[in-house]
């Protein structure tokens, strides 16, 4: 049932649009002043505003500009009811953002009409607003195993070390990638490597706090943000992970497969990470010498290349 709000001072004109808009199915709100109706419409969220002109104290004019610049209210579609006839006015109402007007009194028909079609072009521009943010979300999603994909966790390591670096944030990322994966594709086809690969994710999920974020690095290989987490704490995930996946039973047809991973860590501050590229670097470094080291283990940059080396590791 779509939601109306009237904010109108005359109670004889509220009562009106209220029987007219009932009887449509419509659930109708009341304010009898400006401030009252922007306290409903944050509130309430109505889907569309009858807001008179002539109001007390804040006309219906300054009333829109402050709908139209409150980010939590500002699409809600304004329709102006003025007993004003100057075209001048009317004109203005548009400028601020309403989306149509209604003249004093009005006709039951004509005011019927005009808030359908708007609650209509409301329901239409959700629906592709909405259809628009599963497309984005798409674009920035593996097809196989849900997680973010390489392209979007660079623009958003890029953006949260630039964070990080300004408020002083701890920051860490997390690399791995399957042990000895491609003689899961040799071994059993490509397919039986494609389960284990979405089996890790939903495992990583599981495991993840709603906060970090997961992506699919590339083939086998994974990378996790994990936000204001010392470096202590970074390698105990890491390791909590890498326990999981070694204890989990991969099913993959009649097939019961282990899995192990190798990871590496690391995390700002460290003297020798002052970029996202630095950071993805130190962390892959990492990476590399957990599988130099026999593999199915967590080993952090820093124990590799300790904070008062001078050694440059760009």
């Amino acid at each position: 049932m779509p939601t109306i709000l009237v904010i109108d001072d005359s109670k004889l004109i509220a009562h009106v649009a209220k029987n007219i808009l009932t009887k449509q199915g419509h659930e109708v709100l009341l304010a009898q002043d400006g401030e009252t109706g922007l306290d409903i419409a944050r509130d309430k969220k109505p889907d569309l505003i009858l807001l008179d002109l002539v109001l007390p104290g804040m006309d219906g004019y300054g009333i829109c500009e402050r709908i139209k610049n409150d980010s939590t209210i500002k699409d809600i579609p304004i329709i102006m009811l003025t007993s004003k006839a100057e075209h001048a006015d009317k004109v203005r109402g548009l400028e601020l953002g309403a989306s149509d007007y209604v003249t004093k009194p009005f006709d039951e028909g004509e005011l019927r009409a005009r808030v359908n079609t708007h609650l209509r072009i409301k329901e239409l521009y959700e629906s592709v607003q909405e259809k628009n943010r599963l497309l984005l979300e798409m674009a920035n999603r593996d097809g196989l195993t849900g997680l973010y994909n390489h392209r979007y966790f660079q623009e958003t390591i890029a953006k949260d070390f630039k964070k990080a670096l300004r408020y002083n944030e701890s920051l860490a990322c997390v690399m791995f990638d399957i042990d000895h994966f491609k003689k899961f594709n040799d071994t059993y086809g490509h397919p039986v490597g494609d389960i284990v690969l979405k089996t890790l994710s939903e495992l990583v999920k599981n495991l993840m706090r709603d906060s970090d974020l997961a992506a699919r690095y590339g083939g086998e290989e994974f990378v996790l943000i994990l936000y204001h987490t010392e470096a202590n704490d970074a390698y105990d995930i890491a390791e909590r992970l890498r326990k999981t996946v070694e204890q989990h039973k991969f099913q993959a047809e009649d097939l019961v497969l282990s899995v192990n991973i190798s990871i590496g860590v690391a995390c700002y501050y460290h003297p020798d990470i002052q970029d996202a590229k630095t950071l993805i670097e130190c962390a892959d470094k990492a990476l590399y010498r957990a599988k130099e080291e026999g593999r199915n283990r967590v080993v952090a940059f820093w124990e590799i290349q300790p904070a008062n080396t001078t050694e440059n590791t760009s």
